[in-house]
């Protein structure tokens, strides 16, 4: 799993709460972060946030959806409109959800996302 959030406060408890629960969490504070990332952790999932400094969610977004094989993406933002949800979806967003984010709602939501994805043994 990679966490891509600015806010490091955020990324920090997404991290820490999938790594209690057995999962492999990298993270990343920014969008040419993450994809740098992912060239030495392919990600089976991605949790994203939308708004970010320098390279935002949707343009990380269309960069992780080239990857093969493509990471399952799930968008966390504040921002709550309409035509962004929307448009995440159809760049190849899998879930968005809006934050403040649920950390029990969001496993679960992973689980049903991405049933594959499952913790380290």
């Amino acid at each position: 799993m990679l966490v891509v959030d600015d806010e490091e406060r955020i990324g920090h408890a997404l991290s820490r709460h999938f790594s209690s629960r057995g999962y492999e969490v990298r993270t990343a504070r920014r969008g040419e972060e993450a994809l740098a990332l992912t060239k030495v952790f392919p990600p089976d999932i991605v949790l994203l946030d939308l708004l970010m400094p320098g390279m935002n969610g949707i343009d990380t977004l269309k960069a992780l959806k080239q990857l093969s094989p493509a990471p399952k993406v799930l968008m966390l933002s504040a921002a709550d409109h309409d035509d962004v949800i929307k448009g995440a979806l159809q760049l190849g967003a899998d879930l968005y959800l809006p934050k403040p984010i649920n950390l029990s709602e969001l496993e679960r939501l992973v689980q049903g996302c991405c049933p594959a994805v499952k913790p380290a043994p």
